[in-house]
């Protein structure tokens, strides 16, 4: 099974490329990136050095959007992430609009980031993890296997969510959601560990939460307290700040 790779299609040198991958013309590939057996690569697509694309990955094809027409955007892709078996990367909707993905990021079998998402550092797509359109995920977040997660959610820094669990509403920084109906049952412990974070700051972070999710006052009373208790914490700020931009609610 030969390969297709159209000639003008920007591929540093060195980039390897198995049988039967096909490269279109408006495609930009860094140095010393892998793409493996089978892998589909659309118009519109740039991606920097050191990726690892799997077999039969599909990124850059067209959204699953009726509104699409043919729009002029793209899908950006940084460095050293691994894009595992069947996964698909959509192209946006909107011209000179972008599906971003970041750094460093992993995203297993089968899942898939719809148009218009932005990943950002360190994320983890487990196998069958779905995005919807406008989806936005924060560094180091982690997402369990076969979870739906509903057009324009927002998915905060270190939260993770437990496998098979739909969401739709905004996950705030730091939390552990899990259970049907979805909600907060903790902050991340063991992922802040894993991170670096020290002791001191994870008990910070553990008193917003009981401020948040635990004092029985309403989201906005208790962003109100966040702000009076916990002054000159980059962490607390960061959740006050994402709550305040949600437009869809927050999982409680």
């Amino acid at each position: 099974m030969q390969k297709e790779v159209h000639p003008e299609a920007k591929i540093a040198k060195g980039v390897h490329i198995e049988a039967g991958c096909l490269i279109e013309k408006d495609v930009v590939i860094g140095v010393g990136t892998t793409i493996a057996k089978g892998v589909i690569i659309k118009n519109g697509v740039r991606i920097g050095k050191n990726n690892e694309i799997h077999p039969y990955a599909v990124i850059g094809d067209t959204p699953q959007d009726k509104s699409y027409n043919n729009n002029l955007g793209k899908v950006t892709i940084g460095n050293s992430n691994v894009i595992r078996e069947f996964a698909t990367i959509h192209l946006p909707v909107g011209d000179k609009t972008e599906t971003k993905i970041g750094n460093d990021n992993y995203l297993m079998a089968y899942s898939h980031v719809a148009h218009n998402c932005k990943i950002g550092n360190n994320v983890l797509l487990v196998n069958g993890a779905t995005l919807g359109g406008y989806v936005e995920v924060e560094d180091f977040a982690y997402i369990s296997a076969f979870v739906p997660v509903h057009q324009w959610v927002r998915i905060g820094a270190y939260s993770i969510i437990g496998g098979g669990l739909r969401i739709i509403k905004d996950l705030v920084p730091f939390a552990m959601a899990a259970g049907s109906p979805l909600r907060v049952v903790s902050y991340n412990s063991r992922g802040l560990r894993r991170n670096g974070f020290s002791q001191m700051r994870i008990e910070e972070i553990k008193k917003a939460f009981r401020v948040l999710f635990r004092s029985g006052l309403n989201t906005k009373q208790a962003v109100e307290k966040l702000k009076d208790d916990f002054k000159d914490n980059k962490d607390v700020e960061h959740i006050i700040k994402f709550v305040n931009e949600s437009r869809r609610g927050i999982v409680k």
